[in-house]
């Protein structure tokens, strides 16, 4: 097997990382490579929380089928996973490698570290979104414009095997609004300057530990029951892609949104208003949708950040 380019994206669910990484494959094989992998891999079905999908292209078949531990190019579709763990990120990014993100605040730029002799390029997939008003439930489609971005750093995929791609899946305006998106990070895709603290050593990659054995649940020792509680899992407002604003001029304190809440993210302050808890927020919008008064208004992280 000759040379296979690897590709390991990092999104939240419902940005359409998956869709992307199966549109990159297709345009692949439309360029003419002859191998072509697309592999998801996410847990839980739940919007907002961290997915990671996979690519490989090669002139030859594939025969290698598993996750992707040492790429060519990292992709970081939301930003925030970045300062979450950027060592994540990178790890396992070959020397030499391309790391691929979408920046939507220029304060972002000084976290990023990466394996020296790696390449950093950048777009602001978000605000394409935005003006492009291409979301879905509020969450917006940021694999799409970083497939233009991709196309752009590497070289490897032409804009015309992306349109074609983008044809198979996508018709009409729907079409014409994705397209557009791709073509705008393709021209707005630039390659950043580091300073030399911000090169790393490289991070090996992490692969799955094997479990030699796994004793009966009868040959196990008593566990104890915990109780359910909020955040026993870490906190989860980084998820957030809208924030929930509560305007108390409007707010009746009937709380509807306390008793919707589905992350119980919502308490009650000694006045008898509702108090929202970031750290565990996912923005999902329940309580504005449901507050009888529009109390709540859901705003965008990034212009919440900015004021």
């Amino acid at each position: 097997m000759g040379k296979v380019f690897e590709v390991r994206w990092h999104g939240r669910g419902g940005q359409g990382i998956v869709t992307a990484a199966k549109l990159l494959a297709v345009a692949a094989f439309h360029e003419g490579f002859k191998g072509v992998q697309s592999i998801p891999w996410i847990g839980a079905e739940r919007r907002g929380a961290q997915i990671e999908a996979y690519n490989r292209i090669s002139n030859e078949p594939i025969l290698l089928h598993s996750q992707v531990y040492q790429p060519d190019v990292v992709i970081v579709a939301d930003p925030s996973i970045i300062l979450e763990n950027n060592e994540a990120v990178i790890r396992g990014l070959k020397s030499g490698g391309l790391l691929l993100l979408n920046i939507n605040n220029p304060n972002l730029l000084r976290f990023i570290q990466v394996p020296e002799g790696c390449s950093v390029y950048a777009v602001n997939a978000t605000m394409i979104c935005m003006d492009l008003n291409l979301e879905v439930a509020g969450l917006e489609i940021l694999g799409v414009p970083m497939l233009g971005a991709f196309a752009k750093a590497t070289g490897m995929i032409s804009i015309r095997s992306l349109k074609e791609a983008f044809k198979e899946s996508f018709t009409g305006t729907l079409f014409q609004k994705n397209f557009e998106a791709v073509e705008k990070a393709f021209t707005s895709t630039n390659k950043l300057p580091l300073k030399p603290d911000q090169y790393v050593s490289p991070i090996p990659p992490s692969r799955p530990v094997r479990i030699p054995e796994i004793h009966h649940w009868t040959d196990l020792p008593p566990v104890p029951v915990s109780t359910p509680s909020k955040g026993s899992i870490g906190k989860t407002g980084s998820w957030r892609t809208h924030r929930p604003v509560i305007d108390e001029e409007k707010c009746v304190k009937c709380l509807f949104c306390w008793m919707y809440c589905p992350e119980a993210a919502i308490t009650v302050n000694s006045e008898g208003y509702p108090q929202i808890d970031y750290d565990y927020c996912k923005g999902c919008g329940i309580c504005s949708t449901e507050c009888p008064k529009e109390a709540i208004r859901m705003i965008v992280e990034e212009r919440w950040e900015a004021t």
